[in-house]
């Protein structure tokens, strides 16, 4: 089989598995849709680990994952997805430990409070208290990694923003995947990739972001922001799906506001496709892209 026909097969294979992972849940049922998607990645295999453990930090319960060989002087904080109402430690540890095992780092994954019990500002105050309690663990902020994907990774710039406004450190840097930053959901993408994308829809976004911000929903956007001043960014994104125009258009804002920021369009990959590397090799790729970039930017 050729390369291009075995990739072919293998994203379709992928598309199919993420497409399916809530199927024939009660979507207004929420503890059965965080099981479920809990569930989905909860046995995605790891590195082999120093330490896994949970712990407290600042009142917000976290998982902590030390790789082995890997320095817990260290950290990526990395902010779970799963549309601020899913999502949690268990579902994001295992592409979580192995974005740090390429970084030679430790991970400390937060869970959050979610909506709709908890809406904003919940999240991002747990966000910033776990980066707040990190440093007083006395990891130094130039060798902190801030990170998250989809809401999460919206939740990692507005945590940025956060902290700057309170005039805490910044972190060495922001990698950001597929990051969910505009909940008005005004993209172009979300026209021109609707047929392409495997399970993300508008309306099914808009609903998430009522859930989390109430009627404000309409009109929040983390790019209508002022991003003087924020750390380095790294952005993945895939081509194929709707929250594309997201990483672009947060891409030109952090640039246009003097940011150094890098950006990587994935061609006919879907959101978040990184979580997929057990069988997708792209998503292995990016991975390794990741751990580098991180790498490269934690003092050592």
């Amino acid at each position: 089989m050729s390369t291009v026909a075995s990739m072919t097969g293998e994203l379709a294979l992928a598309r199919e598995a993420v497409a399916g992972r809530l199927r024939g849940v009660d979507p207004g049922d929420f503890p059965a849709m965080r099981r479920a998607y809990d569930a989905f990645a909860e046995h995605d295999p790891m590195p082999e680990l120093s330490t896994s453990s949970d712990i407290d930090l600042g009142g917000v319960s976290c998982l902590g994952l030390l790789p082995k060989g890997c320095s817990g002087d260290h950290v990526v904080l990395w902010l779970h997805g799963g549309g601020f109402a899913m999502g949690s430690s268990r579902s994001h540890k295992g592409m979580v430990s192995q974005v740090a095992a390429v970084a030679k780092i430790a991970a400390v994954l937060p869970d959050y409070r979610l909506a709709p019990e908890h809406r904003h500002p919940a999240a991002l105050e747990d966000c910033v208290t776990a980066y707040a309690a990190v440093l007083k663990e006395g990891v130094q902020p130039n060798r902190l990694i801030l990170a998250g994907d989809s809401a999460g990774g919206g939740l990692a710039v507005a945590t940025a923003l956060r902290l700057k406004e309170l005039g805490v450190a910044m972190p060495a840097g922001m990698m950001l995947l597929s990051p969910w930053v505009d909940l008005a959901n005004r993209g172009w993408s979300h026209g021109a990739k609707a047929t392409r994308d495997p399970f993300l829809t508008s309306p099914g976004l808009a609903v998430r972001a009522r859930q989390y911000l109430g009627e404000g929903a309409a009109n929040f956007s983390i790019l209508d922001a002022d991003m003087r001043g924020l750390p380095p960014a790294f952005i993945q994104t895939g081509e194929a799906e709707i929250l594309m125009s997201d990483s672009t258009a947060l891409a030109e804002r952090l640039g246009a506001s003097g940011v150094p920021v890098s950006l990587e369009i994935w061609p006919d990959m879907f959101h978040v496709f990184q979580a997929r590397y057990a069988m997708l090799g792209a998503a292995r790729q990016a991975i390794q892209r990741l751990g580098q970039w991180a790498a490269a930017h934690v003092a050592q």
